[in-house]
């Protein structure tokens, strides 16, 4: 993703201060912090880009456990918002808006297909109501939400407010309220990239996490004026893997590690063999580094990959019999 015109560089951290600081790194774990990127998206190039069947790797671990990919727009869910929200030329620019955060609330893009996109300002509750009781005589035992994300406080949230009703229902009204509390009209007023996010971050049942999930969301949308590239929020994920590749941080905070490392991965990743034009030679020039979106999204997962390979635990889905098939 390009850098867009209002970007604020570095914002919400210290340019100086992560210019000038020289935290320690645990050599090991930066290894093992690489050695994931690298045979990670190998596997998307391999499965995704060429289909072809496994194995992808010679990692065992990575060939066996499914991991999120280095850039989370290649995700499955994250590609169906992409193309059916962000890109949709017949939605507007509020309802984009206002739908991403929907999905991202429920993070399952085929509950998404049951209701349909909504135009939250022409939005009949009963037609939606219909639609979900119609579904669930079908099917019964589907489940609705994906486990992926924290929709638990959203959830929790909704039925404070509207009662114990169907979830997805609660959902829309808890969208449909945060239009109504002026959400677009502050998030197109914001003046950066944090004051977007921090009015996310405002609404109710919406946590840190997945606020600055949303905030990414929002940065596929053409209109919408931020990149993903000069802003980042450290989940709990993260921060795990900030603890393992980190021995001291000379006083950064962890959204400054976070764009230290951006700033130094060619110095850091050299002696491994790192050849950034090389291993993301199918993205536009743009996109051939780590920016701190990606950064984030890989420490989320270096955690589980660096106890399965101490053998002190191991991730928890293992690809089905048929991995081709899956994000």
């Amino acid at each position: 993703m390009r850098n867009k015109p209002s970007d604020l560089i570095y914002c919400g951290v210290d340019k100086k201060k992560i210019a000038s600081s020289n935290p320690t790194i645990n050599s090991e774990n930066l290894k093992h912090f690489y050695t994931w990127i690298c045979e990670r998206y190998k596997v998307h190039l391999k499965k995704d880009i060429l289909h072809e069947k496994p194995l992808w790797t010679n990692d065992e671990i990575i060939n066996k456990y499914r991991f999120t990919n280095v850039r989370r727009e290649h995700d499955r869910e994250s590609i169906w918002l992409i193309e059916n929200i962000s890109k949709n030329i017949g939605m507007s620019y509020e309802n984009k808006i206002l739908n991403t955060i929907l999905f991202r609330l429920i993070n399952k893009s085929a509950t998404i297909k049951i209701i349909g996109l909504l135009d939250f300002y022409n939005l009949n509750l009963n037609k939606e109501k219909e639609k979900l009781e119609i579904f669930k005589r079908k099917d019964p035992k589907y489940v609705y939400f994906s486990n992926a994300f924290y929709t638990s406080g959203p959830k929790s949230s909704a039925n404070k407010i509207f009662g114990k009703e169907n979830n997805v229902l609660n959902m829309i009204k808890l969208v449909k309220m945060y239009k109504e509390e002026r959400l677009i009209e502050k998030i197109k007023q914001s003046k950066n990239q944090k004051e977007v996010f921090s009015n996310i971050l405002n609404c109710r049942g919406i946590g840190r996490f997945l606020a600055y999930q949303i905030y990414v969301d929002l940065t596929y949308i053409r209109e919408f004026p931020y990149s993903e590239n000069e802003f980042v929020v450290a989940g709990p994920g993260c921060q795990r893997g900030l603890k393992n590749i980190f021995k001291s941080t000379d006083g950064l905070s962890n959204e400054e590690l976070i764009f230290w490392l951006r700033d130094n991965q060619i110095v850091l990743f050299k002696k491994f063999g790192y050849e950034p034009e090389k291993l993301f030679s199918d993205l536009e020039k743009e996109d051939r580094v780590l920016n701190v979106m990606s950064i984030q999204n890989c420490l989320c997962e270096i955690s589980k990959y660096i106890r399965a390979v101490n053998k002190e635990g191991r991730p928890r889905i293992k690809y089905s019999i048929n991995p081709s098939s899956q994000s």
